[in-house]
């Protein structure tokens, strides 16, 4: 079993990435963290919540975190996922966050635990672990594995030409953890552009009367006429079953002062000489989508 921490800001694929993680045994879950990105922090910190407690998982602590970027006032928050950013899905939930803050969690859970045995998998703006590496350097580098979803290494951006979404909501954020001492683990639009939900794929949840079924089935209904991409469950179907995806050994750096390329992923491979730094990530840049799909399809499905 996994010990798995998840710093989210749900958003419906963040929402489909925890049902896929609620639904399968192989992880235990620690704690969700909750960041602002696709919504402001208050909102994807309930729509944790509520996403877990439809899976019947109520047992699993989700904890807010920060509400803006390292160096900007304001969150940068997208109304893709619907203002609710569930696409109107209704998942009530009695509960709320837990007192302690997302990074308190984050730094204690690490550090109280035995270096490497704890996965991070990161899936939107990456302030939490940003902070958490600011308050205490070197925390990160004592999980055992850090996946992320975010940045586009030999692509195009999806905010700007330049950057993906999550790391510019962040830039300076996601240039500290790139640069903390751990190998990362990337899923960017590289790879999760080629997670295409097929037309087929979403009408197949029509067969699915569960509570978990038919809220992501609503959600899917509002999310894919407008990116139609399974982004977020990417890093969790690769602990799942690793053969799915392939990718190289690169260095990675993010830009983050303010400009054109503000979030641009700059990539060295690792066969290039004089390169300015060591390989830091593996830059994951192909998916089998077609057993990803059967795979995301197959654990919600065992959902309440």
């Amino acid at each position: 079993m996994i010990p798995l921490i998840i710093d989210c800001d749900p958003g419906i694929d963040d929402a489909l990435a925890l049902l896929i993680a609620a639904g399968s045994p192989e992880f235990q879950i620690l704690g969700v963290t909750a960041v602002a990105g696709n919504r402001p922090v208050d909102i994807t910190s309930m729509n944790a919540c509520r996403i877990l407690d439809a899976a019947s998982r109520e047992d699993i602590p989700v904890y807010s975190g920060c509400p803006r970027p390292l160096a900007y006032p304001q969150a940068r928050c997208n109304s893709v996922h619907g203002e609710d950013g569930l696409g109107g899905a209704q998942m009530p939930t009695r509960r709320s966050p837990a007192p302690a803050h997302a990074t308190q969690f984050i730094v204690q859970t690490l550090r109280d635990a035995p270096a490497g045995s704890i996965t991070v998998v990161a899936v939107g703006p990456l302030t939490n672990l940003a902070m958490a590496e600011i308050m205490h350097p070197g925390i990160l580098s004592r999980a055992r594995s850090l996946l992320v979803m975010g940045g586009a290494a030999f692509c195009s951006g999806n905010i700007t030409p330049s950057a993906e979404f999550n790391f510019y909501a962040d830039p300076l954020a996601a240039h500290i953890v790139m640069q903390a001492g751990i190998e990362v683990k990337l899923f960017g639009l590289d790879v999760t552009s080629k997670a295409i939900m097929s037309t087929e794929w979403i009408a197949s949840f029509q067969e699915m009367h569960s509570t978990c079924g038919t809220a992501a089935r609503t959600m899917l209904d509002a999310y894919a006429n407008r990116d139609p991409l399974l982004h977020d469950a990417c890093p969790v179907a690769y602990l799942l079953d690793p053969a799915l995806f392939s990718g190289e050994s690169c260095s990675v750096a993010v830009s983050w002062q303010n400009g054109p390329s503000e979030g641009h992923t700059t990539v060295w491979r690792s066969d290039r000489r004089n390169k300015p730094f060591p390989a830091n990530a593996v830059v994951f840049t192909d998916v089998d989508s077609v057993r990803m799909l059967s795979l995301v399809r197959q654990r919600i499905a065992q959902l309440p």
